[in-house]
């Protein structure tokens, strides 16, 4: 518990432009594969017969269900767009314009999102 603490005080000491993407990595990372868990689990019930199945994905047809695909949709972006990010930093040896691709992906990630709210909530 105290390596934890140090860990979410060491964050909070260095917010910069390259702490912040680095956690939401991390964050979107376990969260994605949380979400798989749930999603093999939901789609297990294919095994139990159609109306099992109907059931098990009905469950999500709702406000919440589609605010949940939001979020889903979000965490994918993000963690896409700095995985992305951070491959070309790598690979091509792109340190001094970290900052630029950074806004850039969340650029990107801003007009994903803005029409996303349309494909999701406006239909």
């Amino acid at each position: 518990m105290d390596k934890l603490r140090a860990i979410i005080s060491d964050i909070g000491w260095n917010l910069n432009s390259s702490t912040l993407p680095y956690t939401l990595h991390r964050v979107t990372g376990i969260a994605l594969v949380l979400f798989l868990f749930l999603h093999i689990w939901t789609l297990s019930a294919v095994f139990q017969g159609s109306e099992a199945f109907n059931k098990a994905v009905g469950k999500f047809d709702n406000p919440l269900g589609h605010l949940m695909e939001y979020t889903l949709f979000f965490a994918v972006m993000i963690h896409l767009l700095n995985g992305l990010r951070i491959t070309l930093v790598e690979l091509f040896d792109l340190t001094a314009l970290q900052e630029r691709l950074l806004w850039g992906s969340l650029g990107v990630l801003l007009v994903a999102g803005v029409y996303s709210v349309t494909v999701l909530f406006l239909r």
